[in-house]
């Protein structure tokens, strides 16, 4: 028998080393670039979370001041008071404490209330979550004074409120009662039917009851307390032709600044971590409203500035007019504190634009917040800011445009207030 012819033999199956090599080359460029698009992806997330976040504190930061601002002085209380030198940023109802010096602080002997240096602190005064109350002033026993004399001012006084006013409109009581069980010594503003006479005084809870439907507040203009209240009234102290009142309500006063808070705290060494807060005081005094914490309320993060510029209307045209940044001693430049340079609120006030009208009315404020990201991008330098407002930032290698500084993200958001009530 014949044997069949061998079959020729076959190479082993499988793949060479160049093969594979040039697979592995491939899919590690494959992957590098996957994870150079995630790795891009993630940092854009990031930076847009972070810018998210910032964005966020400035619509806060600001919707807060506004709906204060807005409604300063309500209930009566002025801002200008020629005669007395008052006229903002120096006022009643509005006062602005511009570009504030190292170590400012809100209560004195708190840190935790100190302010960045260079920023704004802006107070508002008004009658502001509680009614405005009307009274019977035709009827005699509304208002009975104590005290003093023909030439001198009261010192003690009661006063009633009904919870009907005089045309039947219902009224809720429930804030002057509060106030007596808490034993809170509100400043109470007194409103005159008559003239432009109106009167902080003190409220003595002690010598304050009430019943189903009245209150009656006893009241003092004199002590530690009664006499700073008492600055904030027409003339400076209680004045002597208030015989009767028409509307009174529980006087608030709220200071917003920006809170000097490091990443840990009480360690001034470690980075700041700026915070716009608000503080509720006791009107006209250095003394937190209740509680030590009503000083302290954060209202957002990472603000770093907080700046202020008044608008006038110097020429009483029923509206501030002139250029934002009009160059100093220009003629027609409404805005004050918003020069950087500018000599001071006494030289700004003997600019052409003032001199015909010293007194003008104030008709709009503007605030300007600036903000930063929470975190440091270390491929981003944000450009140099030069100055917002009056506060003037110098282009040097620390502070603010320093390169660890830039490597923030930051924004300034700018709002004009229309203000309701100043007189």
């Amino acid at each position: 028998m014949k044997r069949a012819p061998a079959r020729p033999s076959r190479p082993a199956a499988g793949f060479s080393l160049v093969e594979l090599l040039v697979t592995l080359l491939v899919t590690s460029v494959l992957l590098l670039a996957v994870l150079a698009t995630f790795d891009f992806n993630s940092r854009v997330s990031r930076v847009q979370t972070s810018v998210a976040d910032m964005q966020q504190s400035l619509r806060v930061s600001q919707q807060e001041m506004v709906r204060w601002i807005r409604m300063a002085g309500r209930g009566g209380l002025r801002t200008a008071e020629p005669a007395r030198g008052l006229f903002p940023p120096d006022g009643l109802a509005l006062e602005v404490a511009n570009n504030v010096a190292a170590d400012t602080e809100i209560v004195p002997g708190n840190p935790l209330t100190r302010v960045v240096e260079g920023t704004d602190v802006v107070t508002v005064r008004g009658v502001f979550t509680s009614p405005l109350y009307q009274l019977n002033y035709t009827e005699p026993a509304t208002l009975t004074l104590a005290g003093g004399g023909p030439s001198t001012p009261p010192t003690t006084g009661t006063i009633v409120v009904n919870d009907t006013a005089v045309r039947g409109v219902p009224q809720n009581l429930a804030a002057l009662k509060e106030a007596i069980d808490r034993n809170v010594p509100e400043a109470i503003l007194l409103v005159s039917p008559f003239d432009d006479l109106f009167a902080v005084v003190e409220l003595v809870p002690a010598a304050s009851s009430y019943d189903a439907g009245t209150v009656r507040l006893g009241f003092r203009t004199t002590g530690t307390r009664g006499a700073l209240y008492g600055q904030l009234s027409a003339g400076g102290s209680y004045p002597i032709g208030l015989q009767s009142v028409n509307y009174l309500g529980i006087l608030e006063e709220y200071r917003f600044y920006v809170r000097e808070a490091h990443l840990t705290p009480g360690d001034e060494t470690t980075q700041l971590m700026p915070k716009l807060a608000r503080a509720r005081m006791y009107p006209g005094t250095d003394e937190p409203w209740v509680d030590t914490d009503n000083a302290t309320v954060d209202v957002a993060d990472n603000i770093l500035d907080l700046q202020v510029a008044l608008g006038f209307d110097s020429a009483n045209s029923g509206g501030a007019t002139g250029t934002v940044m009009e160059a100093a001693g220009g003629t027609t430049d409404d805005w004050m504190l918003n020069r950087p340079g500018a000599a001071g609120i006494t030289a700004e006030l003997n600019e052409p634009a003032f001199r015909t009208n010293p007194t003008p009315p104030l008709y709009y404020l503007r605030l300007s917040t600036l903000a930063r990201t929470e975190r440091r991008d270390p491929k981003y330098l944000a450009p140099v800011i030069e100055a917002i407002e009056d506060h003037e930032y110098p282009a040097t290698e620390t502070g603010i445009n320093s390169p660890e500084e830039r490597a923030f993200r930051r924004r300034v958001l700018q709002t004009v207030i229309d203000l309701r009530n100043l007189g």
